[in-house]
């Protein structure tokens, strides 16, 4: 059976020089093995297929016999890594706070110790667009139980 670690190993190899980073790798029961991976700026089907090949070619060489599935994280999902966070600013998240308040904003900045969030603040008046607050909130790592890319759809 394969490690995560060998194959967070594995995958990194491949990513060297590409741009592209590793998002995170999970090693499910079965025999089956997630990799997602994610670009600055964005990853094509093409180079999921092709890293998707590279390891299915390692993993044969190598006598593992599992199944394996490459992708990119979803919309949805809350950041994993630093490079989630660097290729979202400047773009509307919702952080949810370790007290249970969820706050919908611009990611301004991160850095080592939080990001730095321009709160959207709801109109009162029904249709017009929400604004966001002058002010920039710098919430600590600590603080925050989750982010993620804000969806909306008009």
């Amino acid at each position: 059976m394969i490690t995560e670690g060998h194959m967070r190993d594995m995958v990194e190899r491949h990513l060297a020089g590409t741009g592209h980073f590793l998002v995170d790798v999970e090693v499910r029961p079965g025999d089956k093995v997630v990799v997602e991976v994610d670009d600055p700026h964005a990853i094509t089907l093409e180079q999921l297929v092709a890293l998707n090949r590279a390891l299915r070619a390692d993993l044969d060489a190598q006598g593992h016999d599992l199944e394996l599935q490459v992708g990119s994280p979803g919309m949805g999902r809350p950041f994993k890594v630093p490079a989630q966070y660097a290729k979202h600013t400047g773009r509307l998240v919702v952080v949810k706070l370790a007290d249970g308040r969820a706050l919908e904003g611009r990611l301004e900045a991160v850095d080592a110790a939080g990001l730095h969030l321009r709160p959207l603040i709801p109109s009162k008046v029904k249709g017009r667009p929400d604004k966001l607050d002058d002010d920039v909130l710098a919430l600590p790592f600590a603080d925050i139980r989750s982010t993620q890319a804000s969806l909306k759809f008009k």
